[in-house]
């Protein structure tokens, strides 16, 4: 093999690498969540209940992994978000009901009314604390511990 040849070969190489860096950055989740939130001794029990009382659903799969980041990101004050679950081969699932509200990609946050009809909905993916509390109109708290 000559030289021109190999270099040849290793721009090709370079290319697709390059290319699948670019396509790769393209599709991750932008959303970034401080480390300050991400881990620590924080109670978010006033935020996450005043989501449940404006109306805000959380739809997730115990499958899926940005959900369990979501999660994570409440810890113990998950237990006051509610959750409605989509994996129809976990316990208590809502598959009707998240068939009906079109949801594809998990977590979906939806403000809806008692009715469970639909007032908005935002981008699937990981949610920020400041992106839920502009979505919802709650403030963001930190609990003390």
């Amino acid at each position: 093999m000559n030289g021109n040849n190999k270099a040849s070969i290793i721009a090709v190489i370079v290319i697709v690498v390059f290319g699948y860096m670019v396509f790769a950055q393209k599709n991750t989740t932008t959303t970034t969540i401080p480390a300050e939130h991400a881990a620590g001794p924080w109670r978010y029990d006033t935020f996450a209940k005043c989501l449940t009382e404006k109306g805000v659903q959380m739809y997730g799969s115990v499958t899926c992994a940005t959900c369990a980041k979501q999660r994570k990101l409440f810890g113990d004050s998950m237990q006051y978000v509610s959750e409605i679950e989509c994996n129809p081969r976990y316990p208590h699932p809502q598959t009707e009901r998240c068939v009906a509200k079109k949801i594809d990609h998990t977590p979906t946050w939806i403000l809806e009314n008692t009715d469970q009809s639909e007032i908005k909905r935002m981008t699937s993916g990981l949610q920020s604390f400041e992106a839920l509390a502009e979505f919802s109109g709650c403030e963001f708290t930190e609990d003390p511990t």
